[in-house]
């Protein structure tokens, strides 16, 4: 869905929330049903990305985010990718 944790609105929603892009994020894959692993060897960033379940974004924030989408991936393609 998103790569750019610098994009102005999930900054915007990480300033309202209290919360980091990336747990806006991975709220927002959590309220979709979508099972995001997150990859992290640093104590704290392992501790913020389970740091997620003490909030909920609005209906009006998760359309906001819903709309870009642009139908792009980040990251490799699971179909075609070759360890």
């Amino acid at each position: 869905m998103l790569g750019n944790l610098d994009h102005p609105l999930l900054v915007k929603l990480g300033e309202k929330y209290k919360k980091t892009p990336a747990q806006i994020t991975l709220r927002w894959d959590l309220q979709h049903g979508i099972s995001a692993i997150p990859k992290s060897i640093t104590p704290s960033r392992i501790e913020e990305n389970a740091n997620i379940f003490d909030f909920e974004l609005s209906e009006e924030d998760m359309q906001q985010i819903d709309a870009l989408n642009n139908g792009q991936r980040f990251g490799p393609n699971p179909e075609t990718f070759v360890p």
